[in-house]
């Protein structure tokens, strides 16, 4: 039987990209899903698709981005089926835009969501699932969370905060018997790049490297079933951010020539 048959599943962002394929492959593997997403129209489209692999499935509305909502949300989750058996904070979003051309509603923003948000939801489920003693968190972060990458360098500041956000969590929650995983996934075509400013810009080789959804979900579920801490998708972006760490007086110059030619490109496509 799968390791996920009757547990408890709290998903945030599932009602599209990688946070809907989890949700349709952990219900495929017999697992009680509730997606959590903002918008109400898709939340309940998501739902009522899933649940034609399988009716345990439910659905929560909430702005990660409010603190509020997500603590009334936890807090309804509890009272109805009781602590979650894993908590993947899944949600986020970016722009394609550099860091002086945004105004600091949306900086804030993208911070609320990207790591402000998983951090107070990982908080209010905290109480139930250190007093049940047992269960998986997980951190879908970016490699933006490991190598630097402009624009949209918010984004990839809140990544990197999601991966330390890990690390600490990691040695906080060890003696509760709770497990933290944190997903390095490189680009994966979903509704992610549907921003305007995403299909706005001038097309440059490396978005050309793609990872199909159903990679990373399985990269997912394979890390909390050998839990796993740091999981890159591909495996080979482990070693290349390593290197990157490791001997930053050769590949910190490539680097950073990278970002400036994106940034040259986001300005040319303006003049």
């Amino acid at each position: 039987m799968s390791v996920f048959a009757a547990k408890r599943i709290v998903i945030t962002g599932g009602s599209s990209g990688i946070g809907k394929q989890l949700a349709a492959d952990l219900l495929q593997l017999g697992a009680h899903v509730t997606i959590v997403a903002d918008r109400p129209d898709r939340l309940a489209q998501a739902r009522d698709e899933l649940a034609a692999i399988a009716p345990s499935v439910a659905a929560l509305t909430c702005d990660i981005g409010d603190v509020a909502q997500i603590r009334a949300t936890a807090a309804a989750y509890v009272a109805q089926f009781g602590a979650p058996h894993v908590l993947i904070n899944n949600a986020g979003y970016a722009v394609y835009r550099t860091f002086a051309e945004m105004d600091s509603e949306e900086i804030s923003r993208l911070f609320s969501v990207n790591l402000t948000g998983a951090c107070v939801m990982t908080r209010e489920f905290l109480p139930a699932m250190m007093a049940a003693g047992e269960g998986h968190i997980v951190l879908v972060a970016s490699i933006a969370g490991a190598v630097p990458m402009t624009p949209c360098g918010p984004y990839s500041a809140a990544k990197h905060g999601m991966v330390a956000f890990g690390e600490i969590l990691r040695a906080e929650l060890d003696r509760f018997g709770l497990r933290v995983h944190v997903v390095l996934p490189g680009r994966v075509e979903t509704e992610f790049f549907a921003h305007e400013t995403f299909v706005q810009r001038a097309p440059r080789r490396e978005t050309e490297w793609t990872i199909p959804i159903e990679r990373v979900s399985r990269a997912i579920l394979d890390a909390i079933r050998r839990d796993r801490f740091l999981t890159y998708v591909p495996k080979m972006y482990g070693p290349l951010a390593w290197l990157v760490r490791a001997l930053p007086f050769v590949f910190r110059p490539l680097l950073r020539r990278l970002m400036r030619a994106r940034v040259e490109t986001v300005y040319a496509t303006k003049s």
